[in-house]
């Protein structure tokens, strides 16, 4: 077998690397790559930029929502500060800024909250806090915060509560709400005391109780006091819970207290409650009565109906004798119960200037329901009243059982008898603010239940708190 050989030529052998034609593959392939590259390079500024936008609104709507939340919490802020003010019963719309602007002030110039702040009054508007650039903050950096402005319209408000979030004021996501508030008077929670005053307690001896053993924790005692010694008690017996403000103390050196006996167990949490704030006590106003006393007085007479006793009488009633009706009692006075003295009815006694105005009963005293008759009718609807006395000082030291059907609201009480008093559906209520406003070295009081639900229908009003209108709870535009 004969081999073949063949010659190749240059030309030859560059024809087989270039390939068919005498095209270079090399460079082909490299102008795809970078094509690919530049693609790529764009589809990833691409995706970069719209991260970075992304991450910008996302940033922006956090932001937002932070103000916006920043807003509410203001509000709720401010609804639960106004319902702590107390505007006095009858005050004229143009004059209520005078009262619940120095109540925002108690409350908030002295508080953690404003943080060394104080809050501003300009004419008719409150700014909280007072200057532009100081806020309420909700976090330890400021970056999430508030402020609000109150509106006054007559004794109407509008409420602003503005939210940032960011250094800057004037940062995205500054967001606002505004509502309406009205006046409204204050419930009569503190009927719900069986002894409830405005000034210190005095427990010594004998007992404060229900007049049914399974409820004695019917028998609680409220002080208003705000500082010092609120409730002290050395001795005798109380059915239920102490009670208090924050600001005040309590001093225990003897006797029981819902049922504990040792002076730190009465003061723990479980028998002592301390509250941040105190049931409206209500303005009393006896004059309402006065139309109702159709008699005059008439000395050493046994039976007496619907009577009036003129200022400066001083009277004394003796053992047996009966009024019947209401007892309205000019200030000033002195009035003296010895012996047994029956009540078919209530007393009323006016709010004198008079520092020494009296009620002393030195026998005891029985309340028994208004007669029937047309003389009666008028005072019959009234309920809720045995002794409404504001400005009179109470002594009671008899030796015979008292009963007492009603509310007793006067100055001070002071109760060193050797016999019961028993109060039914009524709450014992001294508006005395100094110590032993209500001071108990007798025997036994004991309660049916608390006036809660036996409150006075006439003569009393409550002073005013402001109310959210929650329908009219707007987001005006961004700041």
């Amino acid at each position: 077998m004969s081999i073949v050989k063949y010659n190749l030529t240059h030309q030859t052998r560059a024809t087989i690397r270039r390939g068919p034609r005498g095209r270079r593959t090399g460079g082909l392939t490299s102008m795809i790559a970078m094509m690919y590259l530049v693609l790529i390079s764009t589809l990833a500024v691409g995706f970069y930029s719209m991260t970075t936008m992304s991450a910008q609104v996302s940033g922006n709507d956090g932001r937002i929502a932070k103000a916006y939340m920043a807003s509410s919490s203001g509000m709720d802020f401010m609804r639960r500060q106004l319902a702590r003010v107390s505007v006095p019963p009858g005050t004229e719309g143009k004059n209520a800024i005078n009262f619940y602007y120095p109540n925002l002030q108690a409350l908030l110039d002295s508080s953690d909250n404003l943080g060394g702040h104080r809050i501003g009054r300009d004419g008719f508007v409150i700014n909280i806090p007072a200057g532009e650039d100081e806020y309420i903050n909700l976090d330890k950096d400021g970056n999430t915060r508030f402020r609000a402005t109150i509106n006054d319209w007559d004794g109407e408000i509008v409420v602003t509560a503005y939210g940032y979030s960011g250094k800057s004021p004037a940062a995205v996501g500054g967001r606002a709400v505004t509502m309406d508030y009205s006046r409204k008077p204050h419930d009569n929670l503190i009927f719900k005391y069986a002894i409830a005053s405005k000034g210190q307690i005095q427990m010594d001896k004998g007992e404060i109780n229900a007049l049914d053993p399974k409820d004695s924790a019917v028998a609680t005692l409220f002080s208003a006091k705000a500082s010092g010694v609120a409730l002290n008690v050395t001795g005798g017996i109380v059915g239920g819970k102490l009670n208090l403000l924050d600001g005040a103390n309590v001093n225990v050196t003897g006797g029981k207290v819902d049922g504990a006996t040792s002076p730190a167990e009465i003061m723990s949490d479980k028998h002592t409650l301390y509250h941040e704030t105190s049931p409206d006590f209500p303005d009393v106003d006896p004059t309402v009565f006065k139309k109702y006393a159709t008699n005059a007085y008439v000395a050493k007479s046994k039976t007496q109906q619907n009577i009036l006793i003129k200022a400066g009488t001083n009277p004394k009633f003796n053992a047996n004798d009966v009024v019947q009706g209401i007892m309205y009692i000019e200030s000033p006075n002195q009035v003296t119960f010895n012996g047994n003295f029956t009540l078919q009815g209530f007393i009323v006694m006016d709010k004198g200037v008079s520092t020494t105005d009296s009620l002393t009963f030195s026998g005891n005293l029985a309340q028994a329901p208004v007669p029937a008759g047309k003389a009666f009718d008028s005072v019959r609807a009234t309920s809720g009243v045995a002794i409404l006395a504001p400005k009179a000082a109470v002594l009671m030291t008899g030796s015979v059982n008292s009963y007492l059907k009603g509310s007793v609201i006067v100055d001070t009480f002071h109760f060193k008898g050797s016999a019961d008093i028993q109060i039914d559906r009524g709450t014992l209520m001294t508006l005395n603010p100094n110590n032993k406003s209500a001071w108990f070295e007798g025997k036994t009081v004991k309660f049916t239940a608390s006036g809660l639900n036996n409150a006075p229908t006439i003569g009393i009003s409550y002073s005013a708190y402001y109310s959210p209108d929650t329908g009219t709870w707007q987001e005006p535009t961004q700041q």
